[in-house]
C-alpha cells in the first residue's frame, strides 16, 4: 500500500513538475513573440514615419512640419508648405482635393493658380477628421499672415476676408487679376464651408541654404 502511495505521490509530482515546464516554456515564448510583434511594429512604424532626400512620399511626416521654431521645408510629392502663424497651421501642399489626398494633406484644387501667380491660388483640408488641418481656420482673422513656402520661393498673403458659406458657393473659386489665395474647410457640422481669402503681399526667393534647410 506504501509503494502504491509512494508511486501514485510521484506519478503526480512527475506530472506537476512537466505542467510547471510548460508553463514556463509557453509564458517564455508568448514574451518573445510578444516582443518580435513589438520590435516589428516598432520597424513598420520607424519606417512609415521616416523620410530622407530621396523626394520618396510620406503620408505622416508630409502633414508634419514640426513647431514654430522648426524650418518649413517640402517633402515628399509636396508643391509648397502652408504656415499660418497666428493660428499655428501648418501643412504640405500637394495637387489634388479627393479623399486620399484630404487624409493626409492640404490639397490644391486642380486647374488653380500656382502659388504667387496671378489667380485664385485655392486649397483646402479637413478640420474635425484624420489629420484636422484646419481645425482652427475659422480663428483666423483680417489682417493675419498666411506663408506659403515652395522649395524656391516664400509668398506672403495677407488675409482679407472670412466668411462662412453653402457647399453650393463655387464662385469662391474663381479667379481674377489679383494674386489671391483661398483656403476652404467644412464646418464641424460639415453643412457649410468656411473660407477664408488673402492677397499677396510680399515673395522673394529663397537663398540656397534655406532651399536645403528649410525656411524659419
Amino acid at each position: 500500500m506504501k509503494k502504491l502511495k509512494s508511486f501514485k505521490f510521484k506519478a503526480r509530482a512527475k506530472e506537476l513538475v512537466i505542467l510547471v515546464l510548460f508553463i514556463a516554456v509557453t509564458s517564455f515564448a508568448i514574451i518573445e513573440v510578444k516582443n518580435l510583434l513589438n520590435k516589428e511594429n516598432i520597424k513598420a512604424l520607424t519606417e512609415q514615419i521616416n523620410f530622407s532626400d530621396n523626394g520618396e512620399d510620406n503620408n505622416i511626416l508630409a502633414t508634419l512640419t514640426g513647431g514654430e521654431d522648426t524650418p518649413l521645408r517640402v517633402t515628399g510629392n509636396a508643391i509648397a508648405v502652408l504656415d499660418i502663424p497666428s493660428q499655428s497651421i501648418r501643412g504640405q501642399i500637394v495637387e489634388g482635393t479627393d479623399d486620399e489626398t484630404l487624409k493626409n494633406y492640404i490639397g490644391k484644387f486642380v486647374g488653380s493658380a500656382e502659388p504667387g501667380q496671378i489667380g485664385n491660388f485655392s486649397v483646402a483640408a479637413h478640420n474635425n477628421i484624420y489629420t484636422e488641418i484646419f481645425r482652427d481656420l475659422h480663428k483666423v482673422q483680417i489682417g493675419d499672415k498666411v506663408r506659403i513656402v515652395t522649395k524656391t520661393h516664400e509668398y506672403i498673403y495677407t488675409v482679407t476676408s472670412t466668411e462662412t458659406v453653402d457647399p453650393s458657393r463655387t464662385d469662391v473659386l474663381k479667379g481674377g487679376t489679383k494674386r489671391e489665395i483661398t483656403m476652404i474647410t467644412c464646418t464641424q457640422a460639415a453643412t457649410k464651408r468656411i473660407v477664408v481669402k488673402g492677397e499677396l503681399t510680399s515673395e522673394r526667393e529663397l537663398d540656397e541654404q534655406e532651399q536645403e534647410e528649410g525656411v524659419i
